[in-house]
């Protein structure tokens, strides 16, 4: 029989794992019980509703967790970053979540419509200094919709001001961001490479960043193009030197 100590440290450990979990942590919610009740390797627990509960707790918490990483601004550069688009995905599958479980998280909306408002002034003060395409990788519609639903004003000449820019995908916002904000490597070139765009940039020993941003086409010369205004957009947004020497 499993004694009340050992219980509560199982149930610890796999709400721990949830709100550690990936970008769907109802999944886990279910590995975990069925480990915790079900699995052979498991403690076989009988669990109440209320031994539940801290289970379902994590789930939101991790979406939340991942909602506010997703609005967060400085995040662009970091490989943990979706973008927008996977933020307002994600608040809709808390919400569903919680709507099922009859839960209510008391200040989570303001605190999601707060990061919202910052992200999205911080994003038109870059623009404004020049930054020719967007971090947001979703419609405006969809931006809009979002702020109602979080019950926040974004004055329409800041999106203005946004949709007239090159949409990037969540991972060309994290590569752009990456290699814009290595002071260390000051020198910067952008490739045809035949089936992409490259941009790389380069420290002053001539050595190039491990990471690079491609942009892949096809052979088409209308998709070639509209790559090539995106490629150009990033290049010229990135404030670094056309490196001084042949690095073809």
């Amino acid at each position: 029989m499993i004694n009340t100590d050992s219980k509560e440290s199982y149930l610890q450990d796999e709400a721990e794992l949830i709100e550690n979990s990936g970008e769907i942590p109802e999944v886990a919610f279910y590995e975990g019980l069925s480990y915790l009740t079900e699995q052979e390797d498991g403690p076989k627990l009988t669990l109440t509703p209320s031994d539940i509960k801290p289970l379902e707790d994590a789930v939101m918490h991790r979406y939340k967790i991942i909602i506010l990483r997703d609005l967060d601004y400085t995040n662009r550069g970091s490989s943990i970053f979706r973008g927008m688009k996977r933020a307002i995905i994600n608040y809709k599958r808390l919400k569903k979540y919680q709507s099922r479980k009859n839960r209510a998280a008391f200040g989570w909306k303001e605190e999601f419509g707060q990061s919202f408002i910052d992200y999205i002034d911080r994003e038109c003060q870059d623009i404004s200094r020049g930054r020719l395409y967007r971090t947001i990788n979703c419609g405006r519609e969809k931006i809009e919709e979002f702020a109602n639903e979080l019950g926040v004003n974004i004055d329409s000449e800041y999106l203005d001001l946004c949709f007239k820019q090159i949409p990037l995908t969540f991972d060309e916002v994290y590569r752009a961001t990456l290699l814009a904000e290595r002071d260390d490597y000051p020198y910067k070139s952008l490739y045809d490479r035949g089936d992409c765009f490259e941009i790389v940039i380069f420290n002053e020993d001539k050595q190039q960043f491990s990471t690079s941003l491609k942009i892949l086409y096809r052979d088409d010369d209308t998709e070639r193009e509209g790559v090539r205004l995106k490629a150009d957009a990033i290049y010229k947004s990135i404030s670094k030197s056309e490196a001084p020497w042949d690095v073809s």
